[in-house]
Order: structure tokens, then C-alpha cells, then sequence
């Protein structure tokens, strides 16, 4: 190659870096081939400050190839995961049609919305853990809360969204179920704290 051509070319790549914010986009592979989609064009990630961080990948087309989404889960957060509460301020991302793609089956036909939605969760190793199913829709379609309980950490899992989610503004995130290891333990240091005031205002040890 030509030194003119050799510039040329690494002036090209690095445009394209700049233009990807200067981080090589990975691939999402917490999801499956649903549809049209090979992998998640979303994911959100648990991680262990409480936090929780989307990535997208905007060359995932929709599951439906119009308009339905597919959307990962990663738990980093040292605990168990049981459900994410997702809101959109303008798409009714739970107003489901019937052309998620997924083939999933409906776990409840007759209790639970979302056919050809529904996905599923694994733990770290790769054993699955159930259904990812969907619950607290709103009657706008623009909040409800997707469940896969007992998610433990290094799990993943997948499931469909409809509407097309921009890469710049994925759904927000409201409170999540609370895990019910983590207020047992909240609950034990509670008590062990009391029992050591205790122990101090009457001069003997704390059991």
C-alpha cells in the first residue's frame, strides 16, 4: 500500500472511531437470534454501586424488521436480580401487537401479556432459570416492569420491547423488586448492631 493510500485509510478508521465516541462498539451477546435481530440491540447492565447502565448496538435491526426491539439484561451487581421497571416518555414499548418474533412460550396464556415476547434468563454458568415475563403495564403501555426472578449474579437474560428504541433515549429505569437476601442480611446487621449497643451500656458481651 501506497504511504498517500496508508494515511488515507487510517484518517478514514479513525473518523469512524470519533464517530463511535472513541470505544469500539462489542457486540451484545447476552441475547439470542430473535427474528431479525442476531444479538440484543440494547442491553442493561446491574452493576455492583447499584447502578444500572445501558449499551446499544445500532446495527441490530428489529426483531420484526419495522419496529419491535431486543433487549438484554446483565447482572454485575454482586446479588440477585428479580425485575426492571422501564418507562419510555413517548413509545408504548408494552403495547404489544403480536410480532415479537420470539418463540418463547407463554408461561400463563391466561394471566400474563406479551406472546411472542417472552424470553428467558440464565444464571453465570449458563444453566436457564426460567421465563422472562412481563407484569404492572400501565394503561398507556409506557411503563410495566419485566420479571425474571431470582436473575443471580453473572446471570443474563433476554426478551422483546415494542417500538423501535432510539439509540440516544432507551426506556429509563424505575425501581426494582428489592432482593430478598440482601434484607435478611440488612435485617441480621440491624440486630447485631443493637445487640452491641446493648452490650455496652450494661458492661457484658454481646452474644
Amino acid at each position: 500500500m501506497k504511504p498517500k493510500y496508508l494515511c488515507r485509510f487510517i484518517s478514514i478508521a479513525l473518523a469512524g472511531f470519533l464517530l463511535n465516541g472513541g470505544v469500539a462498539q462489542a457486540a451484545l451477546t447476552q441475547c439470542p437470534v430473535v427474528g431479525y435481530s442476531n444479538s440484543c440491540f440494547l442491553l442493561y447492565t446491574f452493576n455492583q454501586d447499584g447502578s444500572v447502565t445501558s449499551s446499544t448496538d445500532s446495527s441490530i435491526p428489529s426483531t420484526d424488521g419495522i419496529e419491535d426491539t431486543l433487549v438484554g439484561v446483565q447482572n454485575n451487581s454482586g446479588h440477585t436480580i428479580d425485575s426492571i421497571t422501564l418507562t419510555s416518555s413517548t413509545l408504548d414499548i408494552f403495547g404489544f401487537e403480536g410480532d415479537g418474533q420470539s418463540t418463547i412460550a407463554n408461561p400463563n396464556p391466561s394471566v400474563l401479556p406479551g406472546d411472542t415476547y417472552f424470553g428467558q434468563y440464565f444464571s453465570a454458568a449458563g444453566a436457564l432459570l426460567g421465563t422472562t415475563t412481563f407484569s404492572g403495564i400501565t394503561n398507556s403501555n409506557m411503563t410495566g416492569t419485566v420479571d425474571f426472578p431470582g436473575l443471580t449474579n453473572g446471570g443474563s437474560g433476554w426478551f422483546v420491547l415494542e417500538e423501535q428504541i432510539a439509540v440516544n433515549a432507551p426506556p429509563t429505569v424505575g425501581n426494582n423488586v428489592p432482593e430478598p437476601a440482601s434484607i435478611a442480611l440488612l435485617g441480621i446487621g440491624l440486630l447485631g448492631l443493637l445487640a452491641t449497643r446493648r452490650s455496652k451500656h450494661s458492661g457484658r458481651p454481646a452474644i
